[in-house]
């Protein structure tokens, strides 16, 4: 340590950045690949960001491009490394979606001699196997699955269009709840109080489903009331419908979000006509309650293959909470492949939309024809 005019003692090199300052740098490097960077530094940085890991904001989600590239948020920085490292190496294999912090590697159509896919952490390498297919069952191929989710280190849960399946890994195949029969088809699920709830395409009723088995299925929420209806919904516009856990773990909620037709066919910056709407459940009384606003510090990250609550502190001002983040893919600001890539927000708290788009030109996958939200596991 140096000692200056004024009796105060700076460090002499960067190793010695005090654990302070190093906790103040930390809070300001919302990317997860930038506080693996920190740690990587040295010895005692890598200690620093340990010490102080519980108290950081959590990282933001990367958008996951065409399978194969992370663009990181906020730079717009296309990273392709960690995908490449987890391929796996057989030939035949490719990735088929993204779920949380999770890829879905699995066969290519035409090598049918492949019966088996797996779910891998891209960052840490870690691989679960399970079966390809649900048996008999005409909708068996999991590639196809709507979404995966990882409920605990021994349980996956796959929501498809007209069931819920659940695995442990190395049981020899899956166990299959009853077929959604006559109730619609399910567009998204979430794990909730140690649940699958799954929302249906007809009238927004919620079924949930016990976890790891093939019970019947509860009828959670049924379809509400002619005088009394969730959202009624213009035939002529778009809507998609999320299911999202609160940060708290104590709500389910869910959220559409509507657009006129004219915003499936171009890339656009008018907002007219865009409405966010979302919803709390009430499951003791059977109904979903309309939610005004978010708790200030909550924003929701919404997309196919996850979506999930994240608390920010506030001093990013362009990661908010009390918002609502969408993908550009999701069709809501033009089709993904005719415009950059994209997300959308909506400001509950003075009911804003915008838009923030990245530069083509710094897009390693190009033309992007998926995306979706990654959300880095430790």
């Amino acid at each position: 340590m140096g000692l200056a005019g004024n009796g105060i003692r700076y460090p002499q090199s960067w190793s010695e950045l005090l654990p302070e300052l190093a906790g103040l740098i930390l809070r300001l490097l919302l990317c997860h690949i930038d506080r693996l960077r920190f740690s990587c530094v040295c010895r005692r940085w890598r200690l620093a960001a340990q010490q102080h890991r519980p108290h950081l904001p959590p990282a933001l989600p990367f958008v996951c491009l065409n399978y194969t590239a992370f663009l990181s948020l906020p730079a717009g920085e296309a990273r392709r490394a960690a995908a490449a490292a987890a391929a796996p190496a057989a030939e035949g294999i490719s990735c088929h979606g993204c779920f949380d912090g999770w890829l879905l590697y699995g066969p290519h159509e035409r090598y049918s001699n492949i019966d088996k896919c797996s779910l891998t952490n891209p960052l840490s390498g870690a691989t679960i196997e399970m079966p390809l297919h649900l048996g008999d069952r005409a909708k068996s191929n999991m590639l196809y699955t709507r979404k995966f989710i990882v409920c605990s280190p021994d349980l996956i849960s796959a929501g498809c269009s007209d069931c819920v399946a659940f695995y442990r890994p190395g049981d020899p195949s899956w166990s299959v709840s009853p077929s959604n029969d006559n109730r619609g088809y399910y567009v998204d699920f979430a794990f909730y109080r140690g649940k699958i709830y799954a929302l249906n395409n007809l009238a927004d009723e919620l079924f949930v489903h016990e976890a790891g088995s093939g019970a019947a299925v509860e009828h959670a929420i049924k379809a509400q009331s002619p005088n009394n209806t969730v959202g009624d919904l213009d035939k002529n516009k778009l809507s998609c419908h999320y299911l999202v856990v609160s940060c708290t773990g104590k709500k389910l909620l869910m959220v559409k979000w509507t657009v006129p037709p004219y915003h499936r066919r171009r890339p656009t910056t008018n907002f007219d006509g865009i409405t966010v709407e979302v919803f709390e459940a009430d499951l003791e009384e059977g109904r979903w309650l309309e939610v005004s606003s978010l708790d200030d510090v909550e924003a929701l990250f919404l997309g196919r293959g996850c979506s999930k609550a994240v608390r920010f502190n506030g001093e990013d001002e362009r990661f908010q909470g009390n918002r609502v983040y969408v993908l550009g893919y999701d069709n809501f600001f033009g089709y993904c492949c005719d415009a950059m890539p994209s997300y959308g927000f909506c400001d509950l708290r003075s009911g804003r939309i915008g838009q923030v788009r990245h530069d083509r030109m710094r897009v390693a996958a190009w033309p992007v024809i998926s995306m979706e939200w990654f959300f880095p596991l430790e």
